[in-house]
């Protein structure tokens, strides 16, 4: 394969790389329209997507013990996960610049391409731990609302997601 066809492919991975990430957290961080549990509750912990644990856990329709519950779990680990984003933003800047030089050195590009790859892949297995760590306070039908939202973000909406969340009992 060319020189040229290979950073092709690199910059096209790289564009596909960014909008699926864009588009999950985009999923994640957009605002319901209403508030369910009125404000936030004092003293609880920061999350990483932005206190959007809280509207996660309201979605898909846990009391609010639970909801507090939830959060807590979610948001236990954001200070590692904000630190593995931080350092995945600064790899893709050094990648861009090494792509950017007058003459790339291809082993130097790919090995950056591979520690991105690991950081990205180590920021999917920690969600996964924290998806998997919230099950044992979900309900059947909560875990099972769960994955149809994640299904919904991660894939195409098969329609049967509600918008809203149901009310709390």
């Amino acid at each position: 394969m060319s020189r040229d066809s290979l950073k092709i492919a690199l910059f096209l991975s790289l564009a596909f790389n960014l909008a699926v990430i864009g588009a999950f957290v985009y999923g994640f961080v957009r605002r319901p329209a209403t508030e369910c549990f009125g404000p936030p509750e004092a003293g609880a912990p920061p999350d990483s997507f932005g206190g959007n644990c809280r509207r996660f856990a309201r979605q898909i329709g846990l009391p609010r013990e639970r909801a507090a519950r939830f959060s807590h779990v979610m948001a236990d680990s954001s200070g590692e996960m904000r630190e593995l984003r931080e350092r995945l933003q600064k790899a893709r800047r050094e990648l861009v610049g090494l792509i950017g030089a007058s003459t790339p050195d291809e082993k130097t590009v790919m090995a950056k391409v591979d520690e991105i790859s690991a950081i990205q892949g180590e920021l999917e297995k920690r969600l996964i731990a924290r998806l998997l760590s919230v099950n044992t306070i979900l309900q059947p039908e909560e875990r099972e609302r769960v994955m149809r939202l994640i299904r919904c973000r991660c894939m195409p909406c098969p329609g049967d997601v509600p918008n809203r969340p149901e009310r709390a009992r």
